[in-house]
């Protein structure tokens, strides 16, 4: 287990934590922003013209057309742009795909080499990217503390992944507030993907104390609050819960990647459209089963975690989560028929992923493991 724990962004959590917008070094000296906001929900709910309002008197450019998963040929268009028009702070305000590309654009641009030559082959160091704020308006991926990013090319079924600890935020303002308009069956992918990924953090080659104590926390909080937030949206308690797991997920996973559940997830999404959050939950808990199996002392703390006796009851507990959450247990719910398994199990090992899972999975195992969810 490795020991050390690494986390350069500042956090602010707490609702009305938008308001300190203002004061942050990276805003205040800035003259021109480049802000990043997806869909039209900020315009509706009056959100974007309060941050606008916010930053008056500085030269601001809204890129507001960012598409949930975005691919390569986005990127790269905005960090040509960006190149041509650079700025001097950049700010996202929306989900994991709006903070991704966010994050991305303001290092890629600051560098001299091909943006999608750096995507597929980071290397060791490089040049400093363009401050970055993150306000994130899902609970949530947890892109505003993480070093990752992830790009799809849907139409050559392939996904591109950049880690890298130059890809972190300046800073992270975590209002729950912005996640209030959020629609249930968002609440419920975006939750169960913050709950994998804490999850995932714990079963981990990588895990450290630090993370660990970031990763039962975050499972704890989001059990506890998920089904609530996805049933009564307006619910503060619950929202503020779920802010507050995600973002303390993030914070484990940051320091040791994702593991199997992502790595299987990957050609569920590319090659059946199955949304991110039901795919990397649906293998969860076979794959908490198997770890248990060869690191049967770390079973105590996330049984405790999860308010349950054995592991077998943790892996009943996330699934009924799952199911009052509106979401599915079974491939063949999501329309993944037997013949498609193999798909799965050929492009489910994901590098950067699939490794990092104590259990050692082969190809036999990832199969017997899809058959018994089928």
């Amino acid at each position: 287990m490795q020991k050390g724990y690494f986390m350069p962004t500042e956090v602010l959590f707490g609702r009305g934590t938008i308001d300190l917008l203002p004061s942050l070094l990276p805003i205040q000296k800035a003259q021109s922003i480049a802000l990043f906001v997806g869909g039209s929900s900020l315009k509706k709910n009056g959100e974007l013209d309060r941050i606008l309002n916010m930053l008056k008197g500085k030269n601001v450019r809204v890129i507001d057309h960012v598409p949930p998963e975005p691919p390569p040929s986005f990127l790269l268009e905005q960090v040509e742009l960006m190149k041509k028009d650079p700025v001097d702070c950049v700010l996202a305000v929306g989900g994991g795909s709006v903070m991704d590309l966010a994050k991305s654009v303001a290092l890629l641009a600051m560098q001299k080499e091909d943006p999608i030559t750096l995507l597929t082959s980071p290397p060791a160091t490089f040049a400093k990217a363009i401050p970055t704020v993150c306000v994130p308006t899902t609970s949530g991926t947890g892109s505003e503390v993480t070093p990752f990013a992830v790009f799809w090319d849907h139409t050559k079924k392939k996904k591109y992944s950049i880690g890298h600890a130059a890809l972190y935020a300046t800073h992270a303002l975590v209002d729950p507030d912005f996640t209030l308009t959020m629609p249930p069956y968002v609440t419920a992918t975006t939750g169960m993907d913050a709950f994998t990924q804490a999850c995932e953090a714990y079963w981990n080659k990588n895990a450290n104390p630090q993370s660990d104590i970031y990763a039962l926390k975050a499972i704890s909080i989001i059990l506890s609050a998920l089904p609530t937030a996805v049933k009564d949206g307006l619910n503060i308690k619950a929202r503020n819960d779920m802010a507050l797991g995600s973002v303390t997920g993030g914070l484990a996973f940051s320091n040791t990647r994702t593991t199997a559940c992502h790595s299987i997830s990957y050609p569920m999404s590319l090659h059946f459209g199955v949304t991110h959050g039901q795919a990397v939950g649906i293998t969860l808990p076979e794959v908490i089963a198997l770890n248990a199996s060869v690191q049967s002392e770390r079973s105590a703390a996330f049984c405790e975690a999860l308010d349950v006796q054995s592991i077998e009851e943790a892996s009943d507990v996330i699934r009924i989560l799952m199911q009052k959450s509106g979401l599915k247990t079974r491939l063949s719910e999501l329309g993944i028929k037997k013949e498609a398994i193999e798909i799965i199990v050929k492009e489910g090992f994901a590098p950067g992923r699939m490794e990092n899972t104590p259990y050692t999975f082969t190809e036999d195992a990832l199969r017997s493991l899809l058959l018994r969810i089928l």
